[in-house]
């Protein structure tokens, strides 16, 4: 992230680490690239933290970690109890899943020479259609039919409906769009800032003796901003479920 580059947006291409050859499939090549291995990075982080704070709380010992989670725990179920009316509890597990995620993914890629995978547009549009997709399956599979309702506000004149149908059904899908916007925009900024600063500082303290002098200014506003970073990746994943929550709601309660 803050290495050397030519381009800012270096960072954040794809890049081939290996070719895997499916042995029933000849044509077909796997390869496993940076964006792979950071998400299967992320993958052994949760399994590995879940597992080291599931030994200590058999044996009885008392486990800081623990704590953290059970603190991260209880706020998330906080959040979808305020933002789901209905039965919202059996969607805690998805919820936690998914900003522990998001979470992950993002400060991953605040370590300097890591990959930042939610920078990556095709991921958080991945994400964010499985949303929508999941919210409205959910939503039909309680309202049936009556779910369309949702695109035709209270109170509407009849000869109004029509365009009111397209205009609710644009405003609908566009959610997923941006909500995968936000979290990649928000990521790929975060980080181009980052890579201009940290250069521009580089340049200015081997340019000179005063540079030299004077260094310590620009790390401290790279560290202000480094800062500023992390707390932008732990915003983005908490908007991310709280939008999510919010959805989730709207189909259920057909708001």
């Amino acid at each position: 992230m803050l290495c050397i580059l030519n381009n800012p947006l270096e960072q954040f291409e794809i890049i081939k680490l290996l070719g895997i050859d499916a042995p029933l499939l000849p044509l077909i090549e796997l390869p496993l690239t940076n964006l792979g291995l950071y998400l299967l990075i992320v993958l052994g982080v949760v399994i590995s933290g879940l597992v080291i704070s599931f030994i200590p709380a058999r044996i009885g010992r008392d486990n800081s970690w623990l704590v953290t989670l059970e603190s991260i725990y209880g706020f998330l179920v906080n959040l979808v109890d305020s933002q789901v009316a209905i039965a919202g509890h059996i969607y805690i597990p998805a919820i936690i899943a998914l900003f522990s995620f998001i979470l992950l993914c993002n400060l991953f890629g605040l370590i300097p020479y890591s990959y930042t995978v939610t920078a990556q547009f095709a991921l958080t549009l991945g994400l964010s259609f499985t949303v929508l997709l999941g919210v409205t399956i959910l939503g039909l599979q309680r309202h049936g039919v009556h779910f369309f309702s949702i695109l035709v506000p209270a109170g509407t004149p009849l000869v109004l409906v029509p365009l009111l149908v397209v205009i609710e059904a644009i405003s609908y899908l566009a959610r997923a769009i941006s909500l995968g916007v936000r979290l990649s925009a928000n990521m790929i900024s975060g980080h181009v800032l980052l890579k201009i600063i940290s250069t521009f500082s580089w340049q200015f303290i081997t340019g000179s003796i005063l540079g030299v002098i004077l260094g310590f200014l620009p790390v401290l506003f790279l560290t202000a901003l480094y800062a500023l970073e992390l707390g932008v990746a732990i915003l983005q994943a908490y908007v991310f479920v709280l939008l999510t929550a919010s959805y989730l709601n709207d189909v259920l309660s057909l708001h």
